[in-house]
């Protein structure tokens, strides 16, 4: 395997798939002998905690914006009289440039849309290939346009067509993202759609039997859990309703998150001594692995291959979760499933459906412990030696194809 020197940029890094990805592939790829950077917009949006606990060895750039604070002012006013300039653009792309020339950058490894463009518009200039890998937003914008919903991001369809033209490879993490971009990219993405799954590699830290005890949860009581983002679209409140009217002794639900939404909710059912809020974890595998069963009834519109579900496999849990994004294929392979799906009607997940399918896991013991079983070989989809192998022959191919366009041109 030739050495490769990659650069993987992203807009942010903080609690979020698409971030979490970039720093777990990043240190990934290093491990397997290749030069790696990852370069970063936002100073603000920077969470160091979670790259030294991901990929503390992973060179970093933060690109540097003077007077950030009064630049991001300046934009947004732009943004609201809707004129499509940025001044700190302007300077991400100046920052961008000196890293690709200061660490001989022979491939670029993008995420997100508005990372996109800025990489491919510096990318221009030194004839390198940018890939992305696709975490959501550019269905989610789509949509969102098309339905006449505001979105972050003036002329999406217009960024949205350069990006997908210019794009030397575009990677899917799902089934609903290659199917949007044949349906409404096909001629310009032909040859260039991959799909890739998320690699993972983790292992709980903390002891399950301190955790519990730290709840006040007995030994032998069954546990449903849920870590997520804290937004009311992961389904939060949902997850708590079904839970009340399942209504069983000996039961708890452990729910890990922070936000506003999540510290409203635990107001409102502070009574309930049977469930539990921890708060935010950067080790979530920790809290995870003192669960039964795993919940997410997410109706997220970006939800495409949510990492808490293959964090659930990783622990050796079943889920009970919508049918958003891939979850579908996430927690089936060769037949064995390893969940339960409570699909999403008109924008929402049933109560009651959620309800059922916890009743199922809690007294269907023959049941719970099939998909218990299959949990571990549902988790092989995710194995980072595959996703890193996966995304080495993309870097290759396209790094190939450049030099061959340019020696005929």
């Amino acid at each position: 395997m030739k050495r490769l020197n990659i650069l993987l940029a992203t807009e942010v890094i903080h609690p979020g798939g698409a971030e979490t990805f970039v720093l777990r592939l990043s240190n990934a790829l290093m491990q397997k002998g290749h030069k790696v950077h990852i370069f970063i917009f936002y100073e603000e949006k920077f969470n160091e905690s979670l790259y030294k606990l991901f990929a503390p060895d992973v060179p970093l750039t933060i690109a540097s914006i003077p007077f950030s604070w009064l630049l991001s002012k300046i934009d947004a006013a732009l943004f609201r009289m809707n004129i499509d300039i940025s001044l700190r653009n302007y300077f991400i792309k100046r920052s961008l440039t000196h890293t690709i020339r200061k660490e001989k950058i022979k491939v670029i490894h993008s995420n997100l849309l508005k990372s996109d463009k800025l990489c491919l518009e510096v990318a221009s200039g030194f004839a390198k290939p940018v890939i992305t890998t696709v975490h959501g937003d550019y269905l989610q914008f789509y949509n969102k346009t098309e339905s006449n919903i505001p979105i972050p991001l003036l002329h999406y369809k217009n960024k949205a067509l350069k990006n997908i033209k210019q794009l030397d490879e575009i990677v899917c993490i799902s089934d609903k993202q290659l199917a949007f971009f044949h349906d409404k990219f096909e001629q310009i993405t032909k040859h260039k759609l991959s799909k890739i799954y998320n690699g993972y590699d983790g292992t709980a830290s903390a002891d399950a039997g301190s955790l519990k005890k730290l709840l006040n949860i007995p030994a032998g009581d069954f546990i449903f859990g849920m870590v997520s983002r804290g937004i009311a679209e992961k389904g939060w409140e949902t997850a708590i309703q079904a839970f009340l009217k399942l209504n069983k002794p000996y039961t708890h639900l452990v729910l890990v998150g922070e936000s506003e939404h999540i510290r409203a909710l635990s107001n409102t059912y502070s009574a309930h001594n049977n469930i539990h809020f921890t708060g935010h974890s950067d080790k979530p595998l920790d809290w995870i692995q003192i669960m039964d069963v795993g919940l997410l009834p997410t109706t997220y519109p970006s939800e495409s291959l949510p990492t808490v579900i293959i964090e659930y496999l990783c622990c050796g849990i079943p889920c009970i979760a919508s049918d958003a994004g891939e979850i579908v294929n996430m927690i089936q392979k060769d037949g064995r499933v390893a969940g339960l799906i409570v699909p999403i009607v008109n924008g929402s997940v049933s109560v009651d459906g959620v309800k059922d399918a916890m009743e199922k896991y809690h007294g269907d013991k023959t049941l719970y412990q099939e998909h218990k079983d299959n949990a571990g070989e549902c988790y092989e989809q995710f194995d980072m030696d595959k996703c890193v192998k996966s995304y080495y022959d993309v870097y290759y191919d396209v790094i190939l194809d450049k030099i061959e366009n340019l020696s005929t041109n």
